[in-house]
């Protein structure tokens, strides 16, 4: 019996060198890390990247370092990364914090 994470990572669309992505489930201290080396290779490809928020089910404060750690990699590499229907959860923990503006939420 194989168990299957509580979180993924999927590409939903490929446009040149656009692409859009999906995560699942849950972002916290157990899965941002193996998440953050899934991303490097799909991400790799692209100049543009989407990420699609609508999905998660649950988040913590590991999440937004994860963000945080993409939106870096991104402009390291010239690349330009967006966020989408970021859960009302991140955007708090985001606000309070005071870098909501950085992440672009």
């Amino acid at each position: 019996m194989t168990i299957e994470p509580a979180y993924s990572l999927e590409l939903l669309e490929r446009n040149g060198s656009t692409g859009k992505f999906r995560i699942k489930g849950v972002l916290n201290f157990d899965s941002v890390s193996t998440l953050n080396q899934h991303a490097r290779e799909l991400f790799r490809d692209f100049s543009e990247i989407s990420i699609d928020l609508s999905s998660v089910s649950y988040v913590n404060s590991a999440a937004l370092v994860l963000l945080l750690e993409w939106k870096r990699q991104a402009l390291l590499e010239g690349k330009t990364l967006q966020l989408l229907n970021v859960p009302q959860k991140l955007q708090n923990i985001a606000r309070i914090s005071e870098i909501e503006k950085i992440l672009s939420i």
